[in-house]
């Protein structure tokens, strides 16, 4: 087996394929209210994603996360994770909103896409809609719980806000005691629409970390070398991780590639450019994979325009 390596030693090993940059939610670090969204004819197809994804296990693929925008919202969602669970991956992981998981956890368990990273960025009803733009919070903790009950492997990812939403730190702390599922808390990163708020809003990990060291012990937890957070455990039981993405960048050690709903192969989140690989034979992609590995930067670039929605993060 050919692996994707570069220079630096860093394998490629992961896929974030993004299925839409659609979302039924209008985060406001994420995307304006008026977004507008490319049309569906330029998605790649079920098969162009299965073909894809199938070549990448060939050079040594492990894991795949189906994201988007908000990736339940893709028309053919159940006929491509049907497909891609043929696939011999070692994980198949999807990142949501949650607001339509109901609508498909069968399908998910039966496709093996066991593991699920929620999007949360409140507990409260009013900070949920001021952050979102929708009333979806009671819908969301249901389907979090139904997901739960079902024996899904649940991460929640909350973007932490100063000002916004720092004064729930301990309520998810609380909410990972009483449920069992981790939180993760990630830094606001430069990127698209959020680098206007980015400066006024950002909190460290650190910061926060101190915080919750005023009140609580922190136990570190193990993680894989390219893992993105840093986890630990609370002495209450609690599950806490962060992702620091500004203050402690992960560059050196990053496994991941980017694949857009459009066909576009990034080979990092905050890089604008990338390779279009839709049209391509086997040769073609694998001469354009080569080219790939030289376009991941090791030390981490300062911000992106790329909308977040359609980077496939």
């Amino acid at each position: 087996m050919n692996l994707l390596v570069d220079d630096h030693g860093r394998r490629v090993r992961k896929l974030r394929l993004s299925l839409t940059d659609r979302c039924n939610l209008r985060c406001h670090y994420c995307m304006p209210l008026d977004s507008t969204f490319m049309s569906e004819e330029r998605y790649l197809s079920t098969d162009e994603c299965f073909e894809i994804v199938s070549q990448l296990c060939s050079f040594g693929l492990e894991e795949l996360r189906l994201t988007g925008g908000e990736p339940l919202l893709r028309k053919s969602f159940g006929e491509i994770i049907e497909k891609l669970a043929r696939l011999p991956l070692k994980k198949i992981g999807l990142t949501t909103n949650g607001i339509l998981l109901d609508r498909h956890f069968e399908s998910l368990k039966r496709n093996r896409v066991h593991h699920l990273n929620v999007s949360l960025d409140s507990l409260d009803e009013k900070t949920f809609a001021k952050i979102t733009h929708g009333n979806h919070l009671k819908r969301v903790l249901k389907n979090i719980e139904t997901a739960r009950a079902e024996g899904f492997r649940i991460k929640i990812n909350v973007v932490a806000m100063r000002g916004v939403n720092d004064h729930e730190l301990f309520d998810f702390v609380d909410y990972s005691r009483n449920t069992g599922i981790e939180v993760r808390f990630l830094e606001l990163m430069r990127i698209g629409f959020a680098r206007e708020e980015q400066e006024r809003q950002f909190i460290s990990a650190q910061e926060l970390i101190d915080r919750l060291k005023s009140e609580t012990s922190l136990i570190p937890v193990a993680r894989e070398r390219d893992s993105t957070s840093f986890n630990y455990r609370t002495e209450s039981g609690a599950q806490v991780g962060f992702i620091a993405s500004e203050s402690k960048a992960f560059c050196g050690q990053c496994s991941r590639w980017r694949l857009s709903a459009d066909g576009i192969m990034r080979a990092c989140l905050l890089k604008d450019d990338g390779l279009s690989i839709r049209g391509q034979s086997e040769a073609e992609r694998a001469s354009l994979y080569q080219t790939l590995l030289g376009m991941k930067p090791l030390l981490r670039p300062a911000e992106v325009a790329h909308p977040m929605n359609a980077i496939g993060g």
